[in-house]
């Protein structure tokens, strides 16, 4: 099990504890997005992780189902219950050892699922297992089952090394992620970011309640529609006036409004401060309609940026794998705090650099 500690005052490892179901879609963001967006909600927390998947936190009781509708490699979350070693009399031994009444009355409902994450045994029945747990939860708190609309849902997980019980507080919808794909967007461009990294870009960029948010190279604005979603006062920028325009309609097909959105090139920004930045600079074709290539465009941008970021303030920038972004970013007054790659096709891997100004 790999531990990460938050520098925080106190023992943290004495706080509640809650899990998360994080996509295994990618090595490395959706971890580090999670990390970013406790970073930015919670004032102490301890992450421990047991699986590709899994990962647990000790941190403030109610944060879990705010973390997850956040986050956009989240797929679920909710209260830690117990973990134990994946045999049958591991897993009955620890429920006879936790007071199951804590977490559900007899007045309430419950269900129970499990599922399998990692290298582990297949001896154990899923099926007969949820089964075997659910007569047990029953027995132990007198709540009764309700397989379609229960009170509480149960979540069983093996994992590689243990075996987890939680209780779900949030579950992404399935429709959430495909209902905002480029493509079902009134305006498409081929390079938009799809949701998912998008939005782990806007989270982690950390922007603050009443902070400004700004994409200066909004495009059509996927990342910004995603700053918008989870109530960043957000204003996008691009040089292209048709971009502007696809920007604001894409908005408005989701029921969203930016502070502001302006015509302009982001290697001349019209602002005195912002709160955070995320943004893709155009690559390509793209960099070729500002008559420049993205690492020129990287030097003259990001020294923009630094010029309207606080000390300790966040800026994430993606760019082709290769251009050196991170060279700019330290000859602009940024450190590089973390670095994802994301592969696009075979031309293509994206870098994604989280930069903090110093």
């Amino acid at each position: 099990m790999v531990e990460i500690l938050a520098s925080r005052p106190r023992d943290v490892r004495s706080l509640p504890e809650l899990f998360f179901v994080i996509s295994g879609e990618h090595p490395t963001l959706p971890l580090g997005e999670l990390t970013a967006v406790l970073e930015a909600s919670a004032t102490q927390f301890a992450i421990k992780t047991d699986a590709f998947k899994y990962v647990e936190v000790n941190t403030q009781s109610d944060v879990a189902f705010e973390v997850g509708k956040r986050s956009g490699y989240t797929d679920e979350a909710g209260v830690h219950v117990f973990t134990c070693e994946p045999t049958l009399d591991g897993i009955g031994r620890a429920v006879n050892e936790t007071g199951l009444s804590e977490f559900l009355s007899k007045e309430e409902s419950f269900n129970i699922r499990v599922a399998r994450y990692g290298g582990v045994t297949k001896e154990i029945s899923r099926v007969g297992l949820e089964a075997i747990l659910g007569d047990r939860i029953a027995r132990e708190t007198s709540a009764k089952v309700n397989l379609t609309s229960p009170d509480k849902r149960f979540r069983g997980i093996f994992t590689g090394s243990s075996f987890h019980l939680g209780i779900i507080e949030y579950q992404r919808p399935k429709a959430s992620i495909a209902n905002r794909r480029p493509r079902k967007r009134p305006s498409f461009h081929p390079s938009t970011m799809v949701p998912k990294l998008a939005r782990s870009m806007v989270n982690l960029s950390q922007p603050r309640p009443g902070d400004l948010f700004l994409d200066p190279f909004c495009g059509v604005g996927g990342i910004l529609l995603e700053a918008c979603l989870i109530g960043c006062s957000g204003v996008g920028m691009d040089a292209l006036p048709r971009m502007v325009r696809g920007t604001r309609r894409n908005l408005a097909h989701f029921g969203l409004a930016s502070l502001g959105l302006v015509e302009g090139d982001a290697r001349k920004l019209p602002f005195r401060e912002v709160g955070a930045i995320a943004t893709d600079p155009p690559y390509g074709t793209g960099a070729s309609t500002l008559k420049s290539t993205t690492r020129k465009i990287l030097d003259e941008f990001l020294p923009q940026a630094r010029s309207i970021l606080a000390i300790g303030r966040r800026l994430v920038v993606a760019s082709p794998l290769g251009t050196a972004a991170s060279q700019s970013a330290d000859d602009s007054g940024f450190k590089v705090l973390d670095r994802h790659l994301v592969y696009v096709h075979r031309s293509l891997t994206r870098e994604i650099l989280v930069l903090g100004a110093v």
